[in-house]
C-alpha cells in the first residue's frame, strides 16, 4: 500500500490474476443446434415411415378407405419436399409449408387440379430425393446398398402417387414429371459446383450421348404409337403380351439403358470426383419412371412391380459393367483430382446422408 502526497493512502492495486481467475457461471443452452438437427432428421424419417405405411394401403387390400391413403401421400409429399430442400441447401421450411398447403387443399376439396398438382409434386420430389439421398461408394457392395436405398425411396414415391389417385393422362403426366425432375436435379447438381470441367472429352461425350439416347427413346416410342405401321405396332404389342404372360412383367428400356446404369455409375464415380453427380442426374430417369408407374388408376400393381424388378436387376448389371469398364476421366485436371495412392480405399468426402450437400 502506498501513500500519496496529500497524506492519503492509495487503494491497493488489484492483481491481474485475481480478475482473470473469476469467470461468472454461464448456463448452457437447453438444446444445442446439433441436437435440434438430429431431432428434425429423426422426425422426417418417422414421418416418412408413417406416410409410407399409410399410403401403402392404396395398393394393398387392408380395408382402409381411400382418403386415409391420401393422408399418407400428403405426408410423403411434405417429407420429399423438405428432404430435397435440405439436401440442396434451400429453404426447407418455406417449400414444405407451400406443399403442405397444396396437399391440404387437395385433401379437403378433391379438386382435380389440386389432386393432379399434388401428385406431380410428390412424384417429382420423390424421384429427385431418391438420387440425392445416395452416398458415394467405391466397393460393389456399397454401390448396391446405395442403389437399393434409392429404389426404396422411389418406391415410396410410387405408392404415394397411387394413393393420390389423381385424374391424369399417364403419358402426359410421365413427361411432365420427367421434365420437372430433370430441371430440378440439373439445377441442384450445377449449384453443387459439379461443372463440366474435369469430365474430359470422353465424359462429355457419354453424357451428351445419354441425353440423345433418352430423347430418341421418348420420341421414337411416341412416334411409333402414333404414326407407326400396324404391323410394327402389332409386333411390339405381341412381344409385350408374351413377356407379360411368361414372366409377369416387361423391363422398361429407359430404366434399363439409361436411368439405373447412370445411377450406379454415378454413385461409384462420386467416390473419386464430384463430376459423378452428372451421371447421377441421369439416374432421375429411372426414379421418375418408378414414381409414375402407378399413376394410372387402371395400373396392375403386380405387373408394375415385376417390371420394375426386372428393370432394376438388368440396370444394375449394366451399371456395374460400365463401372468396371470406366477408365476414369481423360482430362488433365480430372486425372489430378482422381489420382490417389490407394484408389480402392479412398472415398471422396461428402456431407452425411441427411445433411446439406453445400
Amino acid at each position: 500500500m502506498t501513500e500519496t502526497s496529500g497524506g492519503r493512502r492509495a487503494a491497493p492495486r488489484r492483481r491481474t490474476s485475481d480478475t482473470l481467475s473469476y469467470i461468472p457461471p454461464v448456463r448452457e443452452p437447453r438444446f444445442s443446434m446439433k441436437a435440434l438437427r438430429a431431432a428434425g432428421v429423426s422426425g422426417l424419417f418417422l414421418a416418412w415411415l408413417a406416410g409410407f405405411a399409410v399410403a401403402t394401403t392404396s395398393v394393398v387390400a387392408v380395408g382402409f378407405p381411400d382418403r386415409y391413403a391420401r393422408y399418407g401421400a400428403a405426408v410423403l409429399a411434405v417429407v420429399f419436399t423438405a428432404g430435397v430442400a435440405r439436401r440442396s441447401g434451400g429453404r426447407s421450411t418455406l417449400w414444405s409449408v407451400l406443399v403442405a398447403l397444396l396437399s391440404t387443399i387437395a385433401l379437403l376439396t378433391e379438386w382435380a387440379w389440386a389432386m393432379a398438382g399434388a401428385s406431380v409434386v410428390t412424384a417429382t420430389f420423390g424421384a429427385v430425393l431418391a438420387v440425392l439421398i445416395t452416398r458415394p461408394a467405391s466397393r460393389v457392395s456399397s454401390v448396391v446398398r446405395e442403389y437399393a436405398i434409392a429404389l426404396l425411396m422411389a418406391t415410396s414415391a410410387a405408392v404415394a402417387v397411387a394413393a393420390w389417385n389423381a385424374p391424369v393422362v399417364h403419358q402426359r403426366y410421365y413427361i411432365l414429371v420427367l421434365v420437372a425432375a430433370f430441371a430440378t436435379i440439373f439445377g441442384i447438381v450445377w449449384g453443387l459446383g459439379a461443372g463440366l470441367h474435369g469430365l474430359g472429352r470422353r465424359g462429355v461425350t457419354l453424357i451428351v450421348g445419354g441425353a440423345a439416347v433418352l430423347a430418341v427413346l421418348l420420341v421414337y416410342s411416341t412416334f411409333v404409337r402414333t404414326y407407326g405401321s400396324p404391323e410394327l405396332v402389332n409386333a411390339i404389342d405381341e412381344t409385350v403380351v408374351w413377356l407379360r404372360d411368361t414372366i409377369g412383367g416387361v423391363p422398361r428400356p429407359t430404366e434399363v439403358l439409361i436411368g439405373f446404369p447412370a445411377l450406379v455409375w454415378g454413385i461409384s464415380t462420386r467416390s473419386n470426383r464430384r463430376q459423378g453427380w452428372w451421371m447421377c442426374a441421369f439416374g432421375v430417369v429411372g426414379t421418375s419412371v418408378m414414381a409414375t408407374g402407378l399413376a394410372s388408376p387402371n395400373a396392375d400393381v403386380t405387373y408394375v412391380a415385376l417390371s420394375t424388378l426386372y428393370s432394376a436387376v438388368l440396370g444394375l448389371g449394366l451399371g456395374l459393367l460400365v463401372r468396371k469398364l470406366d477408365p476414369g476421366t481423360t482430362s488433365r485436371s480430372g486425372r489430378r483430382a482422381a489420382r490417389r495412392e490407394d484408389a480402392d480405399a479412398y472415398v471422396r468426402a461428402e456431407p452425411p446422408r441427411f445433411a446439406a450437400l453445400k
